[in-house]
């Protein structure tokens, strides 16, 4: 095995996946396609580009500007729940 096979051996330990040899030359094969495209966008001059926090700037009209309106008690949101610890809503376990 290469270093590129055992790497990817590896990652795919880490994230619980079983690479199989049969499916390592495929693997390999995306592998070096993946790394040309990064290789691609590395080489694209980003100096003056400022981050986006979507690929697209889109104007947001329909949003409103929240207003603070009729607020309850704590005591008024828990008087209603089963259980109640440490003014927090206990519920059940749902992951085990």
């Amino acid at each position: 095995m290469n270093e590129t096979e055992i790497m990817l051996k590896k990652l795919g330990l880490m994230t619980m996946f079983n690479v199989r040899d049969e499916e390592m030359p495929a693997l390999v094969e995306e592998y070096h396609v993946f790394m040309n495209h990064v290789k691609a966008l590395e080489s694209i001059d980003t100096t003056h580009v400022e981050p986006l926090a979507f690929p697209y700037e889109i104007e947001t009209t329909y949003l409103r500007e929240d207003v603070v309106g009729h607020m309850i008690s704590c005591d008024e949101a828990l008087k209603n729940a089963k259980c109640v610890q440490d003014f927090q809503i206990k519920v059940p376990r749902v992951v085990v």
